[in-house]
């Protein structure tokens, strides 16, 4: 499966380490727990960030592109999640079953459906939460990190001010008188 890792760490080591995300609980992991957040496609993940509390600039984010086989990704059961998993009281229930897979170790990573945009999980739009701390996390295939130029529309979204940036448009042309 394609998936992209979208962070400002540019490093691969520190973008698939998992640190970050154990600094806080997150949808599906614990504090304390290394997780490493991945969706199927780069605006997906660019959402994802979007929402995350704190959020004040996209400036600075690239994309890694991550190829792992799918025999190492399990699908999480949609059908056992609450009405309520998305809200802010469903995470407790998410973290559960993220930690019922992570102890069982049954593979490398756990296909989730997005909580920003959970109706496009049929279409293949998912994100995948990798363990870093299993053993076949080497089986990774990472690729060089994509620079991403977000438009300064959803940063202005953000409320974030900005200076413009240069003009890349050539100069006008003048009619040449006849």
């Amino acid at each position: 499966m394609q998936l992209f890792r979208v962070t400002r760490r540019h490093d691969p080591a520190a973008a698939f380490d998992g640190f970050g995300s154990a600094s806080s609980p997150g949808r599906w992991n614990e504090r304390s727990r290394r997780a490493v957040y991945t969706s199927t496609r780069i605006p997906l993940a660019i959402l994802e960030v979007i929402v995350q509390a704190g959020t004040t600039s996209l400036d600075g984010y690239v994309a890694f592109p991550v190829e792992i086989p799918d025999a190492l990704l399990t699908p999480l059961d949609r059908t056992r999640l609450s009405p309520l998993w998305r809200t802010f009281s469903g995470r407790d229930e998410c973290r559960a079953f993220a930690e019922e897979w992570r102890v069982g170790k049954t593979s490398l990573g756990l296909i989730v459906p997005s909580a920003v945009l959970p109706e496009a999980y049929p279409f293949g739009d998912v994100n995948v939460v990798l363990d870093p701390e299993h053993p076949d996390i080497s089986k990774l295939k990472i690729g060089a990190p994509i620079a991403l130029e977000i438009d300064r529309r959803i940063s202005a979204l953000l409320g974030v001010s900005f200076a413009p940036r240069p003009s890349r448009s050539r100069p006008r042309r003048t009619k040449s008188p006849r």
